[in-house]
């Protein structure tokens, strides 16, 4: 009787460790992807998502899910139109694969979000919120250039100057914002406060 008992329990044993085994093999399993493979493949998406788009992979780290990276991501639109949209995006991949979440919409319709109302905080922290607000602020030089040239036949460039000698004045922690056009026999440049984004100046500038 003892040795059937044993026998039978030996049998359980095994039973369970096949049992198990099998568990373990049928469960799906998490491909390991390196940092770079993520960056890569994340890139490569946006930039077939986002025909023309500036995309940059702007910050990658652990993911809260095992096995994932979470990425950042810059998608700029239109850059050097009067209007650009500015977005950062995130992802968990491979967690959710290619799906993203909107982390930020700095810029979109001609529109600086959050600039409006009591701004005096607000800081210019890129080039196409520069451009953007530059097109916002409504000036009639800028209008008038657009409206001249053809808004299609318009080029935005916006540089950010420590300090500048401009005119007979010098400014410090502006942005330089100058609109230009093939079109047109001058060109039209704005200064704007980094801190505030307050119009300084703008003048017709002659080509």
């Amino acid at each position: 009787m003892d040795l059937l008992a044993k026998a039978i329990v030996v049998a359980i044993v095994i039973a369970i460790v096949i049992a198990s085994a099998y568990y373990l093999l049928r469960q799906p399993t998490t491909p390991q992807i390196t940092k770079a493979q993520a960056s890569s493949l994340i890139l490569d998406y946006l930039k077939n998502n986002y025909p023309g788009a500036s995309v940059n992979i702007t910050n990658v780290s652990s993911s809260i899910y095992p096995g994932s990276w979470y990425i950042l991501a810059s998608v700029i639109s239109n850059a050097t139109t009067p209007c650009p949209s500015y977005s950062v995006l995130s992802f968990d991949y491979p967690q959710y694969g290619f799906v993203s979440r909107t982390q930020n919409n700095y810029t979109g319709n001609c529109i600086v979000n959050g600039f409006a109302g009591n701004h005096s905080s607000y800081i210019v922290a890129s080039e196409p919120v520069a451009i953007a607000l530059s097109h916002e602020l409504n000036t009639t030089m800028v209008n008038s250039f657009i409206a001249s040239a053809g808004y299609g036949n318009v080029s935005v460039h916006a540089t950010y100057y420590p300090s500048i000698n401009y005119g007979s004045a010098v400014y410090k922690n502006v942005w330089l914002v100058d609109y230009t056009s093939g079109r047109m026999s001058y060109s039209v440049q704005m200064l704007l406060s980094q801190i505030g984004g307050n119009l300084l100046t703008v003048n017709n500038v002659s080509s």
